[in-house]
């Protein structure tokens, strides 16, 4: 049995097959195979063949294994949905505020007191943007839009973008600062939008003092509190 066995293994060897594909085919083990078959030389031709199968077979595989991720993922992403959603308006409001906190501009000095807050990420500041108008109650026409770009980046291309994105007029963007670009030094790793930075602004004392206030009582619970979680 072993001999009809050995002998089948090189026939398939010459004809190209690579160790696993003979293994598979005769139910032995790849290390009996590659004994079997060690003597034999294959054309170029033949080796180029193999690899091409290894490489269908590498990539097969990878493309099975993302899929899965990808399935996985959806699979996540779905039963998060159910979790979450729908969101309330305390929802938003506790949302807000900690963007607020982590991302928004603070400041001590009375006379540089104003509600922004910068971001590339469209979706973060469509959220806040909604905090602003459903939670604070600010008018649209109140909200105030900056870019911040570098010099390579087309201006008007830019603040169609954005007006786009956050559904905010291009008559309520002021002039952007515009910044060097490093895009051509050697190495220089971005991590950059591609239409820059855009910093929503709601030139309101009052709301920045009401804001911070709702976030420092925010604090204030959950430091009483944190010791008996």
């Amino acid at each position: 049995m072993k001999l009809e066995e050995k002998n089948k293994a090189r026939q398939l060897r010459q004809g190209g097959f690579s160790l696993k594909q003979i293994a598979a085919a005769l139910d032995v083990s790849k290390g009996s195979v590659s004994g079997w078959v060690r003597d034999i030389e294959l054309s170029a031709d033949l080796l180029g063949n193999i690899d091409d199968q290894r490489r269908l077979a590498r990539e097969r595989a990878r493309i099975t294994r993302l899929s899965n991720i990808a399935d996985k993922n959806r699979e996540i992403s779905l039963k998060c949905k159910e979790e979450i959603l729908p969101v309330s308006n305390r929802d938003l409001w506790m949302s807000g505020l900690m963007l607020y906190a982590g991302e928004g501009y603070k400041s001590k000095m009375v006379s540089n007191q104003r509600v922004e807050l910068a971001n590339s990420d469209p979706d973060i500041l469509r959220l806040f943007i909604s905090f602003l108008l459903s939670v604070c109650s600010v008018p649209k026409n109140k909200i105030i839009m900056r870019l911040m770009l570098y010099e390579d980046i087309d201006l008007k291309e830019a603040h169609k973008y954005w007006s786009e994105q956050l559904d905010i007029p291009e008559s309520q963007f002021r002039k952007s600062f515009i910044k060097q670009s490093f895009r051509d030094i050697e190495n220089r790793h971005l991590r950059r939008s591609e239409y820059g930075t855009a910093h929503v602004h709601v030139y309101d004392v009052v709301l920045y003092r009401k804001i911070m206030g709702w976030i420092n009582a925010i604090y204030e619970y959950n430091n009483l509190n944190f010791n008996k979680a």
